[in-house]
């Protein structure tokens, strides 16, 4: 049996440097990073909620 393998060559991607960075891309950049924590942050509870639901119907289930 004869196996073929190919390189694939992967780039780093470009880094920019702080003093690159716009102040006000910054901060809005921040601001919009922490909307993207409290959404993700909602939604562990919403599926923490939900999985306390389908624990408490499956011990229902197991009772009867």
């Amino acid at each position: 049996m004869v196996t073929k393998t190919q390189a694939v060559r992967i780039e780093a991607p470009e880094l920019i440097p702080c003093e690159r960075i716009d102040a006000a891309e910054s901060e809005a950049g921040l601001r919009l990073n922490g909307d993207v924590w409290e959404l993700k942050d909602q939604a562990i509870k919403l599926l923490d909620t939900c999985a306390d639901q389908v624990d408490a119907q499956i011990k229902r289930s197991q009772s009867k």
